[in-house]
């Protein structure tokens, strides 16, 4: 049987798919999306005097940032937890994330916003790679952590705060103008896309490890 949970990230994968879909369909077609207008205008009250700090956000979803986290928590599994596999896992999902971003740029081919870009860009737009690979870098780094967590509380409040540091990573694409918000919510939704086979991959031979062991 189904737990409630289980039904949760089966409803939401299912979202995930649709609005993946819906998107990409839809860039391609080269139609317009009024959440791109609206969303943009509502950010460009941003005041500019913000820019470096949302400049400073957004290294934590490029490559440099990424790469930076992901040595830290394969010493904290390598080192500490002895979760050989988590690590194997997570750097496959992130490093292979990162080519799926890359194919899925180069097949859909949409060009960047025609604005004053406020932060250096060198690929095509859709779906944002900080969008997609930082949802899935962050989401499965908190997967990792509340694992073996015995408090609710403590497991809502990691998710949390991984929930808000991404929404602020993926505002900072559009607040520097680099990205269409709908770059940043096809990047969220492939990235959630891919961290949840990940995470369904990664269950399925830790399960097998500890068949094995019995």
């Amino acid at each position: 049987m189904v737990n409630k949970r289980n039904s949760y990230t089966y409803l939401y994968l299912c979202f995930a798919v649709v609005l993946a879909l819906y998107t990409s369909i839809k860039v391609t077609a080269k139609q317009t999306f009024w959440i791109d207008d609206k969303l943009a205008d509502l950010f460009a009250y941003v005041p500019d005097a913000f820019n470096p700090f949302f400049l400073l956000l957004t290294e934590l979803g490029d490559k440099k940032g990424i790469g930076i986290i992901a040595l830290l928590l394969l010493g904290w599994l390598l080192l500490i937890k002895r979760n050989f596999l988590g690590a194997a896992a997570f750097t496959l999902s992130v490093a292979l994330g990162n080519e799926v971003n890359k194919l899925l740029k180069d097949l859909i081919a949409r060009q960047r916003p025609e604005l004053e870009h406020l932060a250096h860009v060198d690929s095509l737009s859709f779906p944002s790679g900080h969008a997609m690979v930082g949802l899935t870098c962050y989401l499965f780094i908190a997967y990792l952590v509340i694992e073996d967590m015995k408090s609710a509380t403590a497991r809502k409040m990691v998710i949390l705060l991984t929930g808000l540091l991404l929404l602020i990573i993926g505002a900072s694409r559009i607040i520097l103008q680099v990205h269409y918000p709908t770059d940043v919510i096809g990047g969220f939704a492939f990235g959630y896309i891919w961290v949840m086979l990940s995470i369904f991959i990664y269950n399925f031979f830790k399960k097998k490890l500890k068949n094995n062991r019995k």
